[in-house]
């Protein structure tokens, strides 16, 4: 299974439906996970206490973060490939709010990546690394997608 953590609501309709599309192909199960965004209020060590409840200590985490390693699609397929052949716990992807992710949990992830330099809104994040896992199954089944 696939979670994704994500800070935040999403309010966003026509992300919503671009979500919904991709996931409706994805041929594993995926979840959504949302956590309250309320870093500037409570600050970014209990947000990220908030996200880390949501982890098992048997999961991949990999956290989207600008400072992260910047892969290509074939990449990232092949990330996924190797989580569900060698890994046993469920792989997690962690998009934090506007700022950022907690150093916790930052510590907690596997992995770092980055999708670009540039900086997205969080829920466009969503939109994309859905799209990406979606090509990432479809290059793993030699689909003309990628193309």
């Amino acid at each position: 299974m696939i979670k994704i953590i994500v800070v935040g609501k999403m309010n966003q309709k026509y992300l919503e439906q671009g979500i919904a599309y991709y996931q409706k192909q994805i041929p594993v199960k995926l979840e959504w996970i949302e956590v309250s965004d309320e870093a500037h209020i409570l600050g970014m060590s209990l947000e990220g206490e908030r996200i880390l409840s949501k982890i098992k200590d048997s999961d991949l985490v990999i956290a989207l973060a600008i400072e992260g390693k910047m892969m290509d699609s074939p990449g990232f397929a092949k990330l996924l490939d190797e989580s569900e052949t060698y890994h046993q716990g469920d792989l997690v992807f962690v998009i934090g709010g506007s700022y950022g992710l907690s150093e916790d949990v930052m510590k907690r992830a596997n992995q770092k990546i980055s999708f670009s330099k540039m900086t997205f809104p969080h829920q466009l994040m969503r939109l994309i690394l859905i799209e990406q896992i979606y090509r990432g199954y479809m290059i793993l089944k030699n689909h003309p997608y990628h193309k």
